[in-house]
């Protein structure tokens, strides 16, 4: 019984992780570039629109996986008190993942996030690149990608840790 509520939690983790890093990577690198073909005021309305839709998913999808992850480490898992977190390599590894996992997430909620809709809401910079003047767009959009990348990073750092488990 113990072991098929194991198995069912960590399938649970798996696949939470997979949408949630997943569906984050194909809109910064598959819905980004490709949204580029579309007018100015169309890429802001349609940003806009997809941050707010997939921005309650996503940060869903990351409590799961992070929640999921501190019941396999310790409820189902090798971890029974901080002695095992302090004093073995899994707890070591265990919790460098929690804190990396929770500040990813934190980081997409709190700066990308906030950031992407200033953006998208700031019609000014979108009407400007309408009309030429791209500077102003292309210098948002680059400190987003910039803020955006801190997620990708914490991703890579993730699996690789779940990889040396």
């Amino acid at each position: 019984m113990i072991w098929t509520l194991r198995q069912l939690l960590l399938g649970t983790h798996i696949f939470s992780a997979i949408l949630w890093v997943g569906g984050v990577l194909f809109i910064g690198w598959g819905v980004f570039p490709a949204v580029r073909f579309f007018t100015y005021e169309n890429q802001r309305k349609f940003f806009h629109d997809l941050m707010q839709w997939t921005h309650w998913l996503f940060t869903g999808l990351g409590s799961i996986v992070i929640l999921s992850g501190i019941l396999l480490g310790t409820i189902m898992g090798p971890i029974n008190n901080w002695e095992d977190v302090l004093h073995t390599t899994y707890g070591h590894i265990w919790f460098t993942a929690l804190v990396i996992g929770t500040f990813t997430l934190l980081w997409g909620i709190v700066v990308g996030y906030r950031y992407s809709m200033a953006v998208f809401k700031n019609h000014v910079i979108w009407e400007r690149a309408d009309s030429g003047q791209k500077k102003e767009l292309f210098k948002a959009l680059t400190k987003l990608v910039a803020l955006e990348s801190v997620e990708g990073i914490g991703f890579v750092t993730l699996i690789y840790l779940m990889v040396i488990i």
